[in-house]
């Protein structure tokens, strides 16, 4: 038995290819047919990774009955989340106004005209949990259909207008003083909801939430403040000894079903990878913790050992599962550690990971946390504490390799890529690691060679290019990765391609007020010109494109991209008072359209020394920008900002300014590192 979905490029729709469901992709023969036949679209959404969505396939969409209800009286679509985000956007907000809350797998039930009227999320094949059976839902949906079809069409016009409500954004305000005002806003909010007993934000489930933690890591850079550095450390310690953390392969799980961080639930996405690795450098910048600076190399570790595709670049995900259950490739009995270690050292490395012969997970499994000391552990084994860290994990690893690993999900994601090569650029820079440096431009290079076409970016490559085109995350997340690789290495095809994305987002997403759009404003449908008014785990376009564009505006003294990032500045500034966290990366990137803001150019005779480079973006980072430049190769875009400054004397000269208004020029280097952090 094989439906539509064997022809996908999507490994998540392929895996349904074999279900008795008649399921179609999106796209237009699947609407035609609705209308036609005067049927609702059932709609599913998920990705490869998750978890939930597998149990829902195999509860439901492996099952027989279920099959013949859905395909007699609907016209089934699964879609990829992460091949069409603007669908799965417009629908999420649905579910969330319908019901209080989304996630995946999302279930959505739709008139032929694609408008919403009744959705959730995972439904069992029983009743249980508090929840209706799958099979009580489509039972449900089909008698409404057929016996109170003008409630329900009433029904779809209301959800589908407070949809389009919910993304309009407030008039633009002038309701802080300057924009660090706004990122103290930002903290105090933050404060309320930090938990003092296990770090991070809420009650469980626990997520990193980055964007948060940015907010604490540029409050306490700008004002000093030690409650700022207390929510950081804090909780990065807590997600670096949790569960979240994999403590045998490194990298990070999604997020923690638990309050203190133990148990996760074990996909492994490239996106949350890539900005925790931001973080931690970020937390070791300002701290110095030489445990943050190691998290942060094993997660790099993982994403280019187990993510690295032929391609070059980095595929999206590993699953949640493997031989079907959740958490089998990661977790540990008692005995198996016993096994790896020995008895006597066993004990010890049960004790030091949490690891108990009960469990403390699902079928007397362990998820490892660091719950001992180290250096008890150390002397122990009679070793010191990097040696025998390492060999618990060798071992551990070892061990490990012997399973059957989770499926990784193949699909190349523009904007996932251009955050983790903005993620490896600030690793180079902060651990003193050039070759993270290499590994950056080799994803880049080789991102561009997959998706780039002229001045149009693709939102994905799985086995050939996908048929979307980039949204603004896409196109500002490639930007800003390729500008942070041009400040690193003065290679003038990443200011290239820098300006060329950023000429592409003012074109495509940008509106003459500052609101960015999510698809490109040509595109039609019931999902297009949706405005990002709220940023989640991701940087929105919005932030990106921000960012990229200010940035750009520091390097050039362009008024084409200081005017773009002002206008965005200000097109949220309604939001951002009525709530300062409804877009946490964008306030905590806001100073760089401030008099904190600083520019040095590096200007040399001869080749650029790649060492100085990293040691000054390191110090540069987050608010002042570097621009490499050589005398006699002078970027078309820098001709202007850039005349009057040459070499004098030996080796390279800086020029450090602020507004514009430069100092005297020098080739103090140490002097200029001293000079580099924001001050009042």
């Amino acid at each position: 038995m094989t439906n539509r979905l064997a022809r996908a490029k999507s490994q998540y729709l392929r895996r349904h290819a074999h279900n008795p469901v008649d399921w179609y992709p999106w796209g237009e023969e699947a609407f035609e047919r609705a209308r036609t036949e005067d049927k609702p679209i059932f709609l599913s959404i998920g990705y490869l990774a998750c978890h939930w969505c597998s149990v829902m396939e195999r509860e439901s969409f492996e099952d027989e009955e279920t099959a013949k209800l859905l395909n007699r009286h609907f016209v089934a679509v699964k879609v990829d989340r992460e091949e069409h985000p603007h669908v799965d956007e417009y629908y999420m907000r649905a579910v969330q106004l319908m019901t209080g809350a989304g996630g995946w797998p999302l279930t959505v039930f739709l008139t032929p005209e694609l408008k919403p009227f009744y959705g959730g999320t995972y439904y069992p094949r029983e009743p249980r949990y508090g929840l209706p059976s799958f099979k009580q839902v489509l039972q449900a949906v089909i008698n409404a259909w057929k016996n109170r079809r003008d409630e329900v069409i009433a029904e779809a016009e209301r959800i589908d207008n407070a949809v389009r409500e919910s993304f309009t954004l407030p008039m633009p305000r002038e309701v802080f003083g300057s924009v660090n005002e706004a990122l103290t806003a930002a903290f105090d909010q933050l404060v309320m909801l930090f938990d003092e007993d296990y770090g991070g934000f809420g009650n469980a489930p626990k997520f990193p939430q980055v964007g948060l933690l940015l907010i604490a890591a540029r409050h306490h850079l700008l004002t000093g403040d030690p409650m700022s550095l207390k929510v950081l450390s804090r909780t990065l310690d807590a997600i670096m000894r949790g569960g979240i953390t994999d403590h045998v392969g490194g990298g990070f799980h999604r997020y923690a079903v638990d309050r203190a961080w133990r148990v996760p639930h074990f996909e492994k996405m490239l996106y949350d990878n890539a900005l925790l690795v931001a973080a931690y450098c970020e937390g070791y910048s300002l701290t110095g913790k030489k445990e943050y600076a190691r998290v942060a190399q094993e997660a790099i570790g993982f994403v280019l050992r187990e993510l690295r595709s032929d391609s070059g670049c980095l595929c999206s995900s590993l699953d949640a599962e493997s031989e079907g259950e959740e958490g089998r490739y990661y977790t540990w009995s008692y005995s198996e550690l016993m096994e790896a270690f020995g008895e006597e050292h066993g004990k010890r490395v049960a004790r030091f990971l949490g690891a108990t012969e009960s469990g403390n997970f699902e079928a007397r499994k362990n998820v490892l946390f660091a719950a001992g000391d180290v250096a008890e552990l150390a002397s122990g084994l009679g070793m010191g504490v990097e040696e025998a860290l390492n060999f618990v994990k060798e071992k551990l690893w070892e061990a490990r390799s012997r399973r059957v690993r989770p499926e990784r999900d193949e699909k190349i994601i523009a904007c996932w890529n251009g955050l983790a090569v903005s993620g490896l650029a600030l690793a180079s820079a902060t651990l003193r690691e050039p070759r993270f440096l290499d590994e950056a431009q080799s994803v880049l290079d080789s991102l561009v060679e997959l998706l780039v076409d002229g001045d149009r970016l693709w939102r994905y490559w799985m086995g050939g290019r996908g048929d979307v085109e980039g949204r603004s995350e896409d196109y500002a997340a490639v930007g800003r990765a390729a500008f942070d690789l041009w400040s690193l290495t003065g290679d003038e095809k990443y200011l290239d391609l820098a300006v060329s994305m950023a000429d592409a987002l003012l074109q495509k997403f940008v509106s003459e007020d500052g609101t960015v759009l999510y698809s490109p404003r040509e595109e039609q449908g019931l999902q297009s010109n949706i405005v990002e008014n709220y940023e989640g785990v991701l940087p929105t376009g919005t932030t990106l494109t921000f960012s990229l564009t200010a940035k750009l505006f520091h390097c050039t003294a362009s008024r084409r991209y200081g005017d773009a990032a002002e206008k965005i500045m200000k097109r949220l500034s309604g939001r951002i008072a009525d709530d300062p966290l409804s877009f946490p990366y964008l306030v905590a990137e806001l100073p760089l359209m401030s008099r904190r803001a600083r520019e040095l150019f590096v200007v040399s005779s001869g080749p650029l020394d790649r060492d100085l480079l990293l040691k000054l973006y390191e110090s540069c980072h987050p608010y002042s920008v570097l621009a490499p430049i050589r005398e006699g190769s002078v970027p078309a875009l820098l001709r202007d900002v850039s005349s009057d400054k040459g070499v004098i004397g030996e080796g390279p000269t800086f020029y450090l300014c602020e507004g514009f208004a430069c100092r005297l020029p020098t080739n103090d280097f140490q002097n200029v590192l001293r000079s580099l952090r924001p001050t009042e």
